[in-house]
């Protein structure tokens, strides 16, 4: 299920997949979906994982610990986006179907 409500049929289950974020390495089993403007999304199953993370959105970074170890991510900056109303959002989606 995504944040919409809705479901997303997924081609390929790929299992054990090496990921690398900066120097913290996970390995988990990975879905191979239709979508676009993202490489990777970290679902709610991998986050409830991690226990207590502190995020801060301004400054794109996330903190939490992984066997004892503090681990801090932090996102790739890049140019602002304009905020849009929800009413415009929906007729961009309707518009990409």
């Amino acid at each position: 299920m995504v944040a919409s409500g809705g479901t997303i049929n997924f081609s390929r289950k790929c299992h054990n997949i090496k990921l690398s974020m900066g120097e913290y390495v996970l390995n988990s089993p990975m879905l191979s979906i239709p979508m676009g403007g993202a490489n990777v999304v970290l679902g709610v199953q991998w986050l409830q994982s991690l226990g207590t993370i502190a995020f801060t959105f301004q400054e794109l970074f996330m903190n939490f610990c992984v066997e004892g170890k503090e681990v801090e991510l932090r996102g790739i900056a890049g140019k602002l986006r304009k905020i849009i109303s929800s009413n415009y959002m929906t007729k961009l989606l309707k518009k990409e179907q």
